[in-house]
């Protein structure tokens, strides 16, 4: 009985109630915690028998508030007071009215009539581990939320294929169960604020529970009870910055959110695919975490067109001019399904007017909606303007109060102009037209933390393009307006594409060789170019146009997938595969210097590239074979560090900027992997150390500590 005294106690303290044994009497607690004006008091009882009137009437005469509870059980305790201190009933039903709102803002982007909201699911990887649309995504990430133990869930995806979506929806079934549980979801953007994301995030604990300190919020995270949602992780990382400050930066974040991690605390991050956070740096610190949570990375994949258009619009489309591929982007996609016959129709015939039909139908409709009188080249031209305000000063959302700010100092002639439009009788303010404007479908009023930007990465990207393509000076932006404008054009025409790709140029000086490689594939449909010790993973190359012109040398490809790809060999040296896949690809010439490693080859890739593999034969010395199996340690024990400092790690560190050739650290690894060293690892395509028995002392002897 003493413990259990003890544990309610603890609890209520730990809800900063103070004990008052000068106030209780035997198996009648009483807790006292002033709230505001009000002193309020909790009797708890633990005897059914005892009556405890007589002890509430002396603490109300004492000024007191109170309540009684009778005592069930700690768990129940505990229970009562999480619901009460959080108001899970309301917490629940604000995330909904949340939830509600983005559905609705998504809606109201569609110019067509029927449309209905579905979450559709995507194909995706989880670990490097490959699955199909029929897999159900988000019921992955529910089973990683229900594990045991701290747990980091990274879901990630190109700019506009799902991540917010899919955080939304992640986030509504985790805080639909009746389990006493409740979602902590926040939005991040780009603002024009300063960001120190530790501020950031205890903002959003103050906004999500105004009544309840930050450390209790803490608390209940860490034990599990509020699971953490951030969307956009990546809207708070500059990457122009040289790649060290941008880890940095990123780091700082991470190692904030890793504080929390604790016990049986869940954090989910969504995330444009960035070079950032698949660098060796992030590897490193997630390699250096093992011990104190796990980690999961998501990674959405394209939309298959088929399941989204059904059958009957898919068939019309592929026996067509049109490019399906090319359309494989979930706001046109959606366009396409619910469009009337006549604007389906209309796509069949002027294909690449598909993007110019949907936001002449969306402006159109916008007129109405709002009586609004400003023309659709009006309207356009206005949400250019905007595009251009935020490229100018780096943020994607801000206030509803400086967006209107902006609009009221910068805008006046074009809002006059319209007004102008309307006749005297219905016209409206100049600040009744500001808030039409800031009202308009084409702009995203959050109402997790009333931001304004525009409603998707679609519709951002094309005004962005509309930007790129007007300007006659070099044009340059951050990544994030790069990769939106590739993404809303690559529907257009093959020789608009090309030339949006011409105009990016001064821009793609800026961007990683990944991101580079993965924007040309995405606007293309190719790859080429001149690279140097790259590295590339789990990237999917569907395309003929592999290098066909450009130069591929001493390069890292790791978990990419190669579809229908000619590897001409005059082009590609001295490079490495590592656990990538090969479908129906072909080879011009015989490999001399390029190695495979771990890879999946159907027949047809086998024959063609597998069969052109030159044998190199492994000849080393001891001390070559010493050499290389100490510099593979040194990834998990780097010198320096008084012992080993990663009890896993990803099997490109080993061959990316290697010393030695690829072939002797595989024959190396796989003969420390003979001799126990090496044990396998929870994800794919890592390797993780076994330090049972004498082991140990081995991996000394090797390293020479």
């Amino acid at each position: 009985m003493q413990q259990i005294l003890s544990d309610v106690i603890g609890i209520y303290k730990g809800y900063g109630f103070e004990h008052r044994p000068d106030l209780s009497v035997p198996k009648l607690l009483v807790f006292t915690i002033a709230q505001g004006v009000f002193d309020n008091a909790i009797i708890v009882g633990f005897d059914d028998k005892l009556e405890a009137s007589e002890l509430a009437s002396d603490l109300v005469g004492l000024g007191f508030q109170v309540k009684f509870e009778r005592f069930v059980s700690v768990k129940k305790t505990e229970d009562d007071l999480f619901n009460g201190f959080f108001s899970v009933a309301r917490t629940k039903a604000s995330f909904k009215r949340d939830y509600d709102a983005h559905i609705s803002n998504i809606m109201t982007s569609f110019p067509v009539q029927g449309a209905s909201y579905s979450y559709f699911k995507s194909p995706f990887s989880k670990d490097s581990h490959q699955y199909n649309a029929d897999d159900d995504i988000l019921q992955h990430i529910n089973d990683e939320v229900k594990s045991v133990g701290p747990k980091l869930i990274l879901i990630e995806a190109a700019a506009g294929f799902g991540k917010t979506c899919t955080a939304y929806e992640t986030a509504k079934l985790l805080s639909e169960k009746n389990d006493g549980h409740i979602v902590l979801f926040a939005e991040l953007s780009r603002d024009r604020q300063a960001k120190i994301f530790n501020h950031v995030l205890h903002k959003e604990l103050a906004r999500s529970f105004p009544a309840v300190s930050p450390d209790l919020v803490v608390r209940e995270i860490k034990k599990g009870k509020v699971i953490v949602v951030l969307d956009g992780f990546d809207e708070l990382l500059n990457e122009r910055e040289e790649e060290k400050f941008q880890f940095e930066k990123s780091q700082a974040m991470l190692e904030t959110i890793g504080k929390i991690l604790e016990q049986n605390a869940k954090v989910i991050l969504t995330t444009r695919k960035t070079a950032i956070l698949q660098g060796d740096d992030f590897d490193g610190w997630v390699s250096g975490q093992t011990e104190r949570f796990d980690f999961t990375r998501f990674s959405l994949k394209e939309p298959s067109p088929r399941s989204w258009l059904g059958n009957e619009r898919y068939e019309r489309l592929a026996s067509s001019r049109v490019s399906i591929k090319s359309l494989a982007n979930p706001v046109l996609l959606t366009f396409l399904r619910f469009a009337d016959d006549e604007s389906f129709e209309l796509v069949l015939n002027e294909p690449d007017r598909v993007v110019e039909k949907y936001f002449e139908l969306l402006l159109k409709r916008e007129v109405g909606r709002q009586t609004l009188q400003m023309a659709i080249s009006e309207q356009s031209d206005f949400m250019k303007r905007l595009a251009q305000h935020m490229m100018k000063y780096n943020f994607t959302r801000d206030s509803k109060e400086n967006i209107i700010a902006y609009f009221s100092e910068c805008e006046v002639e074009a809002i006059e102009t319209a007004r102008s439009q309307y006749s005297a009788d219905v016209r409206p303010t100049f600040e009744a037209m500001l808030e039409k404007l800031s009202n308009h479908a084409l702009l995203d009023r959050s109402s997790i933390d009333e931001k304004i930007g525009f409603i998707n990465n679609f519709v951002l990207g094309h005004f962005v393009a509309m930007d790129v393509m007007e300007t006659s000076d070099e044009w340059v932006a951050e990544s994030i307006f790069v990769e939106a404008a590739v993404n809303a054009y690559s529907a257009r025409s093959d020789e608009g594409r090309k030339k949006l790709w011409e105009r990016l140029a001064e821009s793609l000086e800026y961007c990683s060789d990944e991101d580079r490689v993965k924007l040309e594939l995405h606007l293309l449909g190719q790859v080429s170019g001149v690279y140097t010790s790259a590295s590339f993973n789990e990237i999917v190359f569907d395309t003929i146009s592999f290098f066909v012109s450009g130069n591929l040398s001493g390069c890292c490809f790791n978990g990419c997938t190669f579809v229908n790809c000619v590897f001409d060999f005059s082009l590609i040296e001295k490079n490495t595969f590592i656990s990538c896949s090969f479908y129906n690809c072909s080879a011009v010439g015989v490999n001399q210097d390029n190695d495979f490693i771990s890879s999946v080859m159907d027949e047809v890739s086998s024959n063609a590239i597998g069969s052109s593999v030159a044998v190199v034969e492994v000849q080393t010395s001891q001390n070559s074979e010493d050499e290389i199996k100490a510099y593979i340690l040194e990834k998990f024990w780097p010198v320096g560090k008084d012992t080993i400092a990663f009890a896993h790690r990803p099997m490109f560190i080993f061959y990316r900027g290697a010393p030695y050739p690829p072939h002797a650290i595989t024959a190396s690894v796989e003969a420390m992997r003979k001799d126990g060293l090496f044990a396998s690892a929870k994800r794919k395509n890592w390797i993780g150390l076994d330090l049972a028995g004498n082991n140990f002392q081995t991996i000394k002897g090797i390293l020479g500590r």
